[in-house]
């Protein structure tokens, strides 16, 4: 027990501050669970991690905003209609991730985060708030790529929220968002684990987690109406280069 505890008690308090956070500030796996928790583990390790944490977490989220998913005729038929195309880029994705070099697959973790690090830094001392539309022409590209990204444990809800934003209600995004993502989370975690990529004991510190990620998003919501979008983004922003600096430190230096 004191093996399993020292294992992943950094993991632990980790995960479950992210998951109150991640109800405030919304980030993914890639930009701060997955390197904290590469640099305890390993990438393949952390991204199963990560996506099983975010699946669960998904779950209750979908709960959370379920009267906005059914209320609305227009969001069932638009995750009846596009989830089949995120569902063929997550499995492409989730397949694809497990063949990679660990250390070249930390090196994508990285510069993925850094992307989105410098995207959200950008967002945040620009003076113009607006979000390009895209033509409609573009969604299947849009929700098999995000699909593919979160798939292989990457950053591809800020894709298709983006676009999401372009004609429903940033409710609605959050809502359909995280019936999007909690499939494409599920495939990938599944598929890491079919592979071999997660050992028993990471399945059961799955497990024994999903109380406390309950418990942690609870008091998230609890903290997100008090807190201003701004100061939410460089909680995210300042976590995600913490990530990041520990990954870089374990694979590059």
């Amino acid at each position: 027990m004191f093996d399993f505890i020292s294992e992943y008690l950094y993991v632990y308090l980790w995960t479950i501050l992210t998951a109150g956070i991640n109800v405030v500030a919304p980030m993914s796996a890639s930009t701060v669970v997955n390197p904290v928790t590469a640099f305890f583990t390993d990438p393949q390790r952390a991204i199963g991690i990560g996506a099983f944490t975010f699946f669960f977490t998904g779950l209750h989220r979908v709960y959370l905003f379920r009267k906005e998913i059914l209320s609305d005729t227009a969001n069932v038929a638009l995750i009846k209609k596009w989830l089949p195309y995120s569902i063929i880029g997550a499995l492409t994705g989730g397949f694809l991730i497990t063949n990679l070099n660990e250390k070249l697959l930390a090196i994508v973790i990285i510069l993925m985060s850094s992307y989105f690090i410098m995207k959200t830094i950008l967002y945040l001392v620009s003076e113009k708030k607006e979000v390009r539309k895209e033509s409609s022409l573009t969604r299947p590209l849009i929700f098999i790529v995000s699909g593919f990204l979160q798939g292989s444990g990457m950053q591809g809800g800020d894709i298709r929220n983006n676009y999401l934003r372009t004609f429903v209600s940033e409710v609605a995004v959050r809502a359909v968002g995280s019936a999007f993502g909690l499939v494409n989370f599920f495939i990938a975690g599944s598929v890491i684990l079919l592979r071999n990529h997660l050992t028993t004991r990471d399945v059961i510190f799955i497990v024994t987690l999903i109380p406390f990620l309950m418990i942690a998003q609870i008091y998230g919501v609890k903290f997100l109406v008090k807190l201003k979008d701004r100061n939410a983004k460089i909680i995210a922003v300042t976590l995600s280069i913490l990530g990041v600096i520990l990954l870089t430190y374990k694979y590059l230096l």
